[in-house]
């Protein structure tokens, strides 16, 4: 079984008898691509520790991106008025510096 497994591990990434241009050309193209992903979502991830949603909301400082679960200001349904509210305060301090 083990073998099996092994055998289909190789066909997989390309490095069976035919040689390694299946490697080269396919599995190892691919490998980029998975980094890529882990850095987009190392960027977009909650900074709360233990969670795992796509952050959205960036905290008052800028320092920190949180998801509407962890966000301070955020209420559990965004409404109009919360979306007024918070570009009205924005606005305000852009105009107050």
């Amino acid at each position: 079984m083990l073998k099996n497994i092994w055998e289909w591990f190789l066909w997989f990434t390309g490095v069976t008898d035919v040689g390694w241009s299946a490697w080269w050309g396919g599995f190892f193209s691919c490998l980029p691509l998975f980094g890529v992903f882990a850095v987009v979502w190392r960027r977009l991830k909650c900074h709360a520790p233990g969670c795992h949603r796509i952050g959205l909301h960036r905290t008052a400082d800028g320092l920190y991106v949180l998801c509407r679960k962890h966000h301070p200001d955020v209420p559990n349904k965004l409404t109009l008025e919360h979306i007024q509210k918070s570009h009205v305060n924005a606005k305000e301090k852009k105009d107050s510096d």
